[in-house]
């Protein structure tokens, strides 16, 4: 009697009542291959992400462009005949995506229910940003697009650990 009066009365409210947030993998599947991807993309594969985000989607034959290199011709006819083994080794071209500077990165969660996609996505702007700090000693703070009048992080903080407690701050009024 007890189970019994406590069960859900119809299977709508069986529906409702399961349906909290989305489940983590799921979320970290989605940011993984939107923003983590976005990174990737950006530093050409040379990013702690591909560590980081369990989820995203590579192939092993991954070949990124430089600025204005046009993607090779494929041939389509060889293509189709094709196993789905031997599609996975077929060379895929990465068209480029300059640098952009972690601030001008923005997220969207529509749901914005739970905020699991912006809590995760928080911890992967957390490491863009180290990264970039990183990338502008060793590549310049001319490697980056930035808008006009958005001065270099490094130019910006006068050390990375100072560089550091700020960046939650950037974060949330920054990306999320």
């Amino acid at each position: 009697i007890r189970a019994e009066s406590q069960a859900p009365r119809n299977s709508r409210e069986l529906a409702v009542r399961n349906q909290f947030f989305t489940p983590r993998y799921v979320v970290e599947f989605l940011t993984d291959n939107t923003l983590g991807r976005i990174w990737y993309e950006m530093t050409q594969g040379k990013t702690a992400m591909v560590d980081n985000c369990r989820y995203l989607v590579r192939r092993p034959t991954e070949i990124f462009l430089a600025e204005d290199e046009a993607t090779p011709e494929k041939i389509s006819e060889q293509s189709e005949n094709l196993s789905q083994e031997e599609l996975v080794k077929q060379p895929v071209y990465i068209p480029f995506r300059g640098l952009k500077d972690p601030r001008e990165l923005r997220m969207l969660d529509p749901a914005c229910g739970s905020m699991h996609f912006g809590l995760y996505a928080f911890d992967l702007f957390e490491k863009i940003y180290e990264e970039t700090w990183q990338l502008e000693t060793e590549l310049g703070p001319d490697a980056f697009e930035r808008s006009e009048g958005l001065q270099a992080l490094q130019s910006s903080y006068t050390s990375f650990e100072e560089f550091q407690r700020a960046i939650p701050k950037l974060i949330i009024e920054q990306n999320i």
